[in-house]
């Protein structure tokens, strides 16, 4: 029976609002509850998370600087931020649940707030599963451009997927006020409904 609910409770797990590779309890100051932040799952092969056990790295202020390319090989860097009042960088994986699960609230987000100076920028570094990020990509209809992880973004990393952050036009930036443990609001750990990303949003380029 001990055996039962211990599987029960991973299977949980694998549908929680995001993959983790350490122990973690729930959000501090966030505004959501344990029923919709649980601790995710480990990847059984190596990944960005996997690098991250013993220091996270937390930014709390500065630019963002970077080089990188989409899965058609176009080059990207810094200077895309100015050509929008807020893009938001969503760092994902094909192994983890809650980064799909919420891939076609972020597209709806894009749709709605493209005109309005947003871009989405999704970011993954698993590069033995091309195959399952194309039939995710095009399954959910996804038009935001998707990047190829580069050790430029590194100091992003968190432990967690997904991770979040949002850049002004002028790269820096923006701190949310929205922390998870020991780390700060310039970093949103976990998925987030079509809801929830538009109140965020709302916040800086209103309706």
């Amino acid at each position: 029976m001990k055996k039962i609910i211990i599987l029960s409770a991973c299977l949980m797990m694998l549908f929680a609002a995001s993959c983790s590779s350490k122990n973690t309890g729930t959000p501090k100051d966030s505004g959501r509850t344990e029923e919709n932040v649980i601790e995710g799952t480990k990847p059984e092969h190596g990944s960005t998370t996997e690098e991250t056990d013993n220091a996270p790295s937390v930014i709390t202020a500065g630019k963002v600087t970077f080089t990188a390319v989409d899965r058609d090989g176009k080059a990207y860097d810094e200077s895309v931020f100015a050509q929008y009042e807020l893009t938001v960088i969503n760092f994902w994986e094909p192994w983890c649940g809650p980064c799909v699960g919420e891939i076609p609230d972020l597209e709806k987000i894009y749709e709605e707030y493209s005109d309005k100076g947003l871009l989405i920028l999704g970011v993954y570094s698993e590069n033995t599963m091309e195959y399952d990020v194309d039939e995710i990509l095009t399954s959910r209809g996804v038009t935001y451009p998707i990047l190829k992880y580069t050790s430029d973004f590194d100091q992003f990393k968190t432990g967690y997927v997904p991770t979040t952050i949002f850049v002004d036009k002028n790269g820096n930036i923006i701190d949310t006020g929205i922390t998870y443990e020991d780390i700060d609001g310039t970093m949103l750990v976990g998925s987030r409904s079509y809801e929830e990303w538009k109140e965020l949003i709302d916040q800086y380029l209103g309706n």
